[in-house]
């Protein structure tokens, strides 16, 4: 009997101990795209070129974006490309206030990191409506880009999130007179990144920037 109560007690004070050891642990910071030291100089760039007259069209997102020339592409120099590397929905919330002054349109692609970093769809989608609602509050047009899927690598983690956000912002651009412009056909059509695009099943190559350049010069 007294061993019993003598395991039960050393029992108490080790569960007191571990839980006393867990409530001291610091708390992990949780991630933010804005700690970047490439965002935060991408995004102080941007600032101080806001008033900028020459550009007309905005590409926006992350570095999908970032990575294509733009200019060149659509071999037009009022295209300006506001893309950052591993920029997220909420990383562009905390940019648009670098809007330039003479901007007419905006060809928006976000959302993948979101998704990659374990963001849920709902999150993701109300920032994205954020985003579109400041473009339309200033009288410029929208264009929303289907977020890519992912490549073979890494399809069974992202890709149905993938998918789920699309669906939700081709519904909300067919009901609000929005253009939708689903890029998935030409790079996804199995609903994987093909491989002939792509040297790492996320980032895109030469020939797969040519196709969209092509696909959006429509809208210009």
């Amino acid at each position: 009997m007294r061993l019993k109560l003598l395991m039960l007690l050393l029992t108490g004070i080790i569960g007191l101990e571990a839980t006393d050891i867990k409530k001291e642990e610091p708390k992990v910071q949780e991630w933010k795209i804005q700690n970047d030291p490439y965002y935060k100089n991408r995004k102080s760039q941007f600032e101080v070129l806001t008033m900028n007259e020459k550009y007309t069209t905005m590409m926006l997102g992350d570095s999908i974006t970032d990575e294509g020339l733009w200019d060149e592409l659509l071999n037009n120099d009022k295209v300006q490309n506001r893309g950052i590397s591993g920029d997220t929905t909420n990383g562009v919330l905390d940019r648009l206030n670098s809007i330039s002054s003479n901007i007419q349109q905006v060809f928006i692609m976000i959302g993948v990191n979101d998704i990659m970093r374990g963001k849920e769809v709902d999150e993701i989608y109300a920032n994205y409506l954020k985003i579109i609602k400041t473009f339309k509050d200033k009288n410029i047009k929208v264009y929303i880009q289907s977020t890519l899927y992912i490549g073979e690598t890494r399809k069974a983690n992202f890709n149905p999130k993938v998918e789920e956000l699309n669906k939700r912002l081709e519904k909300y651009a067919n009901e609000n007179k929005i253009t939708f412009i689903n890029l998935n056909p030409i790079f996804a059509p199995q609903k994987v990144l093909k491989k002939e695009f792509t040297a790492d099943d996320l980032h895109l190559n030469g020939s797969a920037y040519k196709l969209w350049a092509q696909e959006i010069k429509k809208y210009f």
